[in-house]
């Protein structure tokens, strides 16, 4: 095979049809990469009889000129080195004005070619842009950039679309691991992140709103606690508003760490008062996921206090109430309002506060069941944001965060995560 039938041989090989390889230079000091590290150069030339018009597409037999100063694109690295693919393009002249080409395998907005894009669209689905831009030898920044423009690809925008949604799920989760947050809406159905608004109340919840626009009135059901249930009777006057049991049982759980403050509070100086300090977890706790030997330990502490035996039997009561798959709705109405009269019958205040709250919300409660909504799906969806965030350590960049959110939680098929590297 001649010289020239082997570059373009070598040039369909590493998928560059219709260019041949004119020159390959081995760079000991790159004008990019660390200081150092070699860099492959190939130079290429167009043999294809044609330039196409970067804005149109529109092909052109004759270009108006060819320029004089190469541009370069990043490619994926051939062995150990930064490879850079070098091509003088040339100007046509279309849609108005004289403009460089577009090339076949470049990337539209970066200097990259496109199989590199799609390679580290699929590396940071797999590991943080720190690691990223360590692997591929290139700055945070862009890697942040060119993960959010695939994000934005698979998408086909910034967010996911609306149509269809029927069922939804309110809840905020930390954004920083502090006290600043974002409000997520999750389509009950799908069980996809739908909306991230910023911050929590009734300003991110009239942001999706606006974004729904006349397909609000098709919303039949909505969940959320009590933080944003007002929010959403005003909102969607002619939906279902639910509480989910997840909520429900929180309270509980709150007012029985409450009632284990005050009876066992400051520094115990009796054995029972120090093991529960330090094992608080088993009041917590879903009783069948303890060992029996816990199981006997914490019966022998809550036989030492009435009070707080109270509050664990009524917690686990509740839990058992709400976990149940209730047929018939009058049932458990009768189950919870006596639930709610023993709690405030138990003299204990805190536990009287969370019965008389669950009384007020009964039809709420009971309206999970009604619709059968998915419940714990939202704060499973919070539970995988908040691992997303503690992964990359913190974003410093709120956009970038919510594509990764709406990549981790609204791209069951996520194409990047299917390149094979």
């Amino acid at each position: 095979m001649n010289t020239q039938g082997s570059s373009h041989a070598a040039a369909v090989y590493f998928g560059l049809q219709g260019f041949e390889i004119e020159d390959v230079e081995i760079l000991p000091r790159p004008t990019v990469g660390k200081p150092g590290r070699k860099a492959k150069v190939v130079t290429l030339r167009d043999v294809r009889g044609f330039h196409q018009c970067p804005k149109c597409g529109r092909r052109h037999w004759q270009g108006a000129f060819q320029e004089s100063v190469p541009i370069t694109f990043r490619d994926c690295s051939l062995g150990d080195h930064v490879t850079l693919l070098r091509v003088y393009p040339w100007r046509v002249q279309c849609c108005g004005g004289t403009s460089r080409e577009a090339l076949p395998f470049e990337q539209e907005g970066f200097r990259t070619t496109t199989r590199f894009f799609e390679r580290i669209a699929a590396l940071c689905t797999r590991a943080t842009v720190h690691e990223v831009a360590q692997m591929a030898d290139l700055s945070w920044d862009t890697v942040c950039r060119m993960d959010k423009k695939a994000i934005e690809l698979a998408l086909g925008g910034k967010e996911p679309d609306l149509d269809g949604v029927r069922k939804i799920g309110v809840d905020e989760v930390s954004r920083t691991g502090g006290r600043r947050f974002f409000t997520i809406v999750t389509d009950l159905e799908s069980g996809r992140v739908i909306h991230v608004g910023d911050g929590k109340g009734k300003a991110a919840i009239q942001e999706f709103v606006d974004r729904l626009g006349a397909r609000a009135k098709k919303i039949r059901v909505t969940t959320s606690d009590l933080g944003y249930l007002k929010k959403l009777q005003e909102a969607f006057p002619n939906a279902v508003h639910a509480l989910d049991r997840f909520h429900t049982v929180k309270w509980m759980n709150d007012a029985v760490n409450e009632v284990r403050r005050e009876v066992f509070g400051g520094a115990p100086d009796k054995e029972p008062g120090r093991t529960l300090k330090v094992k608080q977890w088993m009041l917590l706790s879903a009783r069948e996921d303890l060992d029996h030997s816990d199981k006997l330990h914490l019966k022998k502490l809550m036989e030492l206090n009435l009070p707080l035996y109270q509050a664990y039997l009524l917690k686990e009561e509740l839990r058992s109430i709400l976990r149940h798959p209730w047929t018939y709705l009058g049932a458990l109405r009768t189950r919870l309002n006596s639930w709610c009269t023993a709690t405030i019958e138990s003299k204990v205040e805190k536990l009287a506060i969370v019965g008389n709250r669950v009384r007020k919300n009964v039809e709420a409660i009971i309206a999970c069941f009604k619709e059968k909504v998915r419940q714990g799906l939202v704060e499973g969806t919070n539970s995988k944001i908040q691992r997303l965030r503690v992964q990359a350590r913190g974003y410093r960049d709120k956009d970038y965060f919510k594509l990764k959110i709406f990549q981790r939680c609204s791209l069951p098929n996520n194409p990047w995560a299917e390149i094979v590297l």
